[in-house]
């Protein structure tokens, strides 16, 4: 079975070009078994009415999530996942084991950084991964905050993709995750992982991811 770990939807992530609805239609037709939804979290993803109230920022950034839920099937999987970038950098986390009711209660997390964020996710169990840790003017985080690495991202070139592998294997971040970072119907189903057992659920999600039961999905490069 093969499942998308990064992926974005045009009702939350300003960048996207893709709705729900056709992103799970494209990812089934693609042979998918499910997906992960991991809209940004940052400060192009809201108005300056939705940032600073609660209520009005955990809705828009769930319509995406919403949206693509309603055309989930017994065969198909719809997961929610964030992709967070605070005010400090350019650095990007994509954060699993998320559910609406953690999203609606989240203090605000723009001007939070990692390590308060990465205990406040913790204690909820979800894990944290340094997404395309290679990227212009993005540094590597300090690694005791990070659960793992993204080693392929399916907008990052090769060598980006290979030095991520490499930092990961340096610091011993045991979990190596694929996404093939979809914005709009042409790049999706890039990359993404291959499981023996099916994802319906967060905690099946987290237990495969931590115990290493996938294999990545290789990718093509045009460079």
């Amino acid at each position: 079975m093969k499942y998308e770990l990064h992926s974005h939807t045009k009702e939350t992530s300003q960048c996207a070009k893709i709705s729900g609805k056709e992103l799970v239609e494209k990812y089934k037709a693609l042979g998918y078994s499910g997906i992960v939804i991991t809209n940004h979290y940052s400060d192009f993803t809201f108005s300056l009415k939705e940032m600073f109230n609660k209520k009005l920022r955990s809705e828009h950034y769930l319509k995406g999530y919403r949206e693509a839920k309603k055309y989930e099937t017994e065969d198909f999987s719809v997961l929610l996942g964030v992709e967070l970038r605070f005010f400090l950098n350019g650095n990007d986390y994509l954060i699993y084991g998320v559910t609406e009711e953690l999203i609606e209660n989240a203090p605000f997390l723009l001007p939070m950084y990692l390590k308060r964020t990465s205990a406040f996710f913790r204690k909820h169990g979800c894990i944290i991964i340094q997404a395309h840790p290679y990227r212009p003017y993005i540094y590597r985080a300090n690694p005791k905050f990070l659960d793992g690495v993204e080693v392929v991202n399916g907008k990052s070139t090769k060598e980006e993709n290979d030095k991520a592998l490499k930092w990961a294997e340096r610091k011993s971040l045991k979990i190596k995750t694929a996404g093939s970072d979809c914005h709009r119907e042409s790049g999706a189903g890039i990359t993404g992982i291959i499981t023996t057992e099916p994802i319906k659920t967060n905690e099946d999600l987290l237990r495969i991811l931590k115990n290493g039961d996938f294999k990545i999905i290789e990718r093509a490069y045009n460079e």
